[in-house]
């Protein structure tokens, strides 16, 4: 007699309609890119009267994305930070505050689509103004954060934060809370 059919003419080989996704690098370069609105709190009340009101700022992040779970990021990070305060005195006369900043720091993220992140940074900061009476200075800079990020494709991903930021340049070191929108590019 002749021999059986081949065992592919009794059972269908099994071919999954998905094929799995290629695991994700444990590691990404990381640049962000943050657009926010500046609020002081406890601003300093100047000798002429000026107050300082609120303002803008943008910062630049780039760090090293290091994936330690599925669902847990951390990355240390290097970056500069741009505000722009506004201060009004008695008579009318504006001045601005132009705070700039270098830091490194880290953040930390959980999750895989809808990604809450804590951060902290310190480094460098120094202070101009038009303002007459308050003379440039500079000192120790810190900000401490909180972002929540969609996340749609590993490459991408976007969202909001809220940050608490000073610079300890005496004798004008003003505290200002900076709310915002970022994205972030991974690869």
């Amino acid at each position: 007699p002749p021999p059986p059919p081949p065992r592919r003419y009794y059972y269908r080989e099994y071919r999954p309609y998905y094929r799995e996704p290629p695991p994700e690098n444990p590691s990404a370069v990381a640049i962000g890119v943050d657009l926010e609105g500046a609020v002081p709190i406890n601003a300093p009340q100047l000798s002429d009267g000026n107050s300082l009101t609120g303002g803008t700022g943008i910062k630049i992040r780039i760090g090293d994305q290091i994936r330690l779970s599925p669902w847990v990021r951390f990355t240390p990070e290097v970056g500069y930070g741009y505000d722009h305060l506004f201060a009004n005195n008695d008579d009318g006369t504006a001045y601005s505050w132009d705070m700039n900043r270098v830091f490194a720091g880290a953040r930390l993220a959980f999750g895989r689509f809808l990604v809450p992140s804590i951060y902290g940074h310190v480094g460098y900061g120094w202070r101009t103004t038009g303002d007459p009476s308050v003379q440039a200075a500079n000192g120790l800079a810190f900000d401490l954060g909180a972002a929540l990020v969609v996340r749609i494709v590993r490459q991408v991903q976007f969202g909001v934060h809220t940050e608490w930021v000073t610079i300890n340049a005496q004798p004008y070191a003003p505290d200002w809370v900076a709310m915002g929108a970022h994205v972030d590019l991974a690869f």
